[in-house]
Order: structure tokens, then sequence, then C-alpha cells
């Protein structure tokens, strides 16, 4: 079974949620001045948070009519969520104001330190950008997790990942894990989840899916120009991916190249690093033949 237009528009509706209560919070701090972020931003603060927690409620209480539309028979009889309680705080269980109020603080230690007014209130909106997407993000994810453990006909989930995205979420894309299992996510991380039952089994795309949907300047934006070389050369999207978590310069041919130390082991081992895919095209040149002797020399193909 592919990937339902149910999930997929479940996420885009999510998606537009974080979209406009963001929009919203930053039309807010387009009101505060340079010159008094502290009291301004403190006056709308109460506002703001607000208009976070609807946000919130809001994606919560989709989670209800998204499982139900889903699943038909299979969530019939399944515990529901209470919405209320996922807008309470943030999904780390963080205070929310306090969180928003971290804005104002960046705003000014910016223009202390040489930032124009302008700048330092982008930097401030930036944050603020990125915390009220990811916690409404976030929280639906939490409900919609919570509701499929609450569900006994749901055995796992999926995870569904669509374009644009970064390296990091399409290397996991398709994969499905234990229905209580963490959702891996990083700030302003949209993917979401579908659930798998004994009846269905949803097929969303998987990393080589996506990337052979790619374009080539979408390639190159998230992979780089010598990663994508790399997995159309026939390494693997994860090992090319995965390479970068660790990368290092050393002394090696006599010359400073970059290299990584993920898949060696560790440094303690004292096991030689593996070169980056930059520097194989590098040193192979134009020998295609010696670029993917040496991919398969730092384990990049198998």
């Amino acid at each position: 079974m592919a990937l339902s237009l149910r999930a997929r528009r479940h996420q885009e509706q999510r998606e537009a949620l974080a979209d406009t209560t963001a929009r919203a919070v930053l039309a807010e701090w387009a009101k505060v001045r340079p010159d008094d972020v502290a009291r301004d931003w403190g006056r709308l603060l109460p506002k703001v948070t607000a208009m976070v927690r609807a946000g919130q409620l809001h994606a919560a209480e989709g989670t209800h009519t998204f499982m139900r539309e889903l699943l038909g028979r299979d969530a019939e009889g399944a515990p529901e969520i209470d919405p209320e309680q996922f807008a309470r705080q943030t999904p780390d269980g963080r205070d929310l104001t306090g969180l928003l109020a971290r804005s104002a603080p960046t705003a000014i230690s910016s223009q202390r330190r040489g930032f124009s007014a302008r700048a330092a209130m982008a930097r401030g909106a930036a944050f603020l950008d990125m915390a009220v997407r990811t916690v409404i993000s976030d929280t639906g994810r939490q409900a919609d997790q919570a509701a499929m453990v609450a569900n006994r006909n749901v055995v796992a989930y999926v995870r569904v990942v669509e374009l644009p995205a970064c390296s990091r979420c399409i290397i996991l894309a398709g994969r499905e894990y234990g229905v209580s299992s963490g959702f891996l996510r990083h700030p302003r991380c949209d993917c979401t989840m579908e659930p798998v039952t004994r009846k269905r089994r949803p097929m969303p795309l998987d990393a080589e899916e996506l990337f052979k949907s790619m374009s080539a300047d979408q390639r190159r934006k998230v992979f780089g120009e010598a990663g994508t070389q790399a997995i159309e050369d026939g390494s693997s999207i994860s090992t090319v991916v995965n390479a970068r978590k660790s990368m290092d310069q050393v002394q090696m041919f006599g010359k400073r190249v970059q290299v990584t130390y993920v898949g060696t082991g560790s440094r303690k081992k004292k096991r030689p690093p593996r070169l980056m895919p930059e520097e194989i095209y590098r040193l192979a040149g134009d020998d295609r033949a010696h670029a993917i002797r040496l991919l398969y020399k730092n384990g990049y193909l198998r």
C-alpha cells in the first residue's frame, strides 16, 4: 500500500498551521522597537504565547480526525487523546512563555556585539520562527504518537518525508519503527508518521526514491557537489550523509585532507580515518575508475 493521500494531506495541513502561526508571531515581533526590546516584547508576550498555544491545540485536534479517517474501523473504540493536554507546555516540557521570551535577549545581545539594529532584530525573528515552527510540529507529532500508542490495532509507524527535506531526514524516509519509539527530529523538522496496522502497511518513498525524484539543483543543495556525485556513482545515501557527522582534517599523502571517523570505529582504537567524498574526487581528478576504487576502499560502495 502506497502512502495515503490522507497522510500526505495531514502533513501538509500541519506545515500550513506551523507557517500560519509563525507568521502571526513574527507580525507581533515586527512591532518591537530595537531601542526598547525587553519592554515591548514583554508587553506582547502574553498575546504571542496565546497564539502559539492555539496553534498547538489546533495541531493536536487534527490527530483524531486523521486517525479516524485513515484507519476507519481500526480506529473505533480506541481511547481518544485530550488535545488541551498537549497545549499546556512545549513538547519537551519547557515553559512556552520562557522559550518565546528568549528572542528578546537574542536581539539585545546581538546589538551589544555590534550588529546593526536591523540585523539584531532579524536574529531575534529567526529564533522565533524556528521555535514556533518546531513547537507546532512537535506538538502534532506528539499527539499523533499518543493516539497510535493508545490504539492497540496500531503496531508500528513509518516515517513520512516530503521534499524539500534535509539529508538527515531523507536517510530515514520510509523506515518503520515500533509504535512507542522516539521520533528523531531537528528544529523545524516537518516530517510526520503514518500508522501501521495488521491490515494496512503504508509504503512512503524511501531515501533512494526521494533522491531519484530530486532535481540536480536539489541534490547539490542537500548533499553537496561531491556527496551527490558519490551517490550517483553508487554510494549509499546513508553512508555519505553519516560520514559528515565526524569530519576532520588530517595530514595524509603529504597534504591536508578531509576525512571522517564514522564507520571506522572510535578514534581511541587508532583506526585509520576514511577520506571524505570531496577528497576522493579531488584526488582522482578526471579518473572515474580511480574515484570508484577509492569509494570502495573507503567504504562508500560495497
